[in-house]
């Protein structure tokens, strides 16, 4: 299913919906969204770390050192 199918049927059952539906909708897909967005920067931290990778804080600490 491409995303403008997605939209589209996303569309057709918000039409249904009441204003209070759609609100509540909303602060759900938000709330998920900041859900998905905080996995995402443990995830990546925690493979900076297990990784020993530099991060923009170290490199910001080396260049002010020289």
């Amino acid at each position: 299913m491409s995303i403008f199918d997605q939209f589209k049927a996303a569309s057709d059952l918000m039409k249904n919906m009441s204003p209070d539906q759609i609100s509540e909708l909303m602060k759900q897909a938000d709330a998920s969204k900041n859900e998905i967005e905080n996995l995402v920067r443990k995830i990546v931290d925690e493979e900076v770390k297990k990784k020993n990778l530099l991060t923009r804080e170290d490199a910001e600490k080396i260049f002010a050192k020289k």
